[in-house]
């Protein structure tokens, strides 16, 4: 939330320990993000394109997660990111 911009290799990863159903909103967000769900196997389950500023209605995911990833709106069509594909996280740095 807050956030005005992000650079296109940045983004904000969001984790939970046990799976379970994951909402997100915009609430306060003025940029328009881009959303991926994934299972504890890093494995898309879910995503969300071109989210909407300042929106609350819930953004959902029809399966259990353990991270949501948030990018520029654009990202998920720019690098063709599908269900089922899997990632490699490098996280640089953690804020709490």
């Amino acid at each position: 939330m807050y956030k005005r911009s992000l650079k296109d290799n940045q983004g904000m990863i969001f984790s939970w320990e046990k799976k379970q159903y994951i909402s997100m909103w915009m609430k306060n967000t003025y940029i328009s993000l881009d959303m991926i769900w994934l299972n504890e196997k890093f494995k898309v389950i879910c995503t969300k394109e071109d989210a909407i500023p300042f929106d609350t209605t819930p953004i959902t995911c029809s399966q259990k997660a353990n991270y949501v990833i948030e990018l520029n709106a654009g990202t998920i069509k720019k690098h063709m990111i599908k269900k089922n594909k899997k990632f490699k996280l490098n996280v640089i740095s953690e804020q709490q």
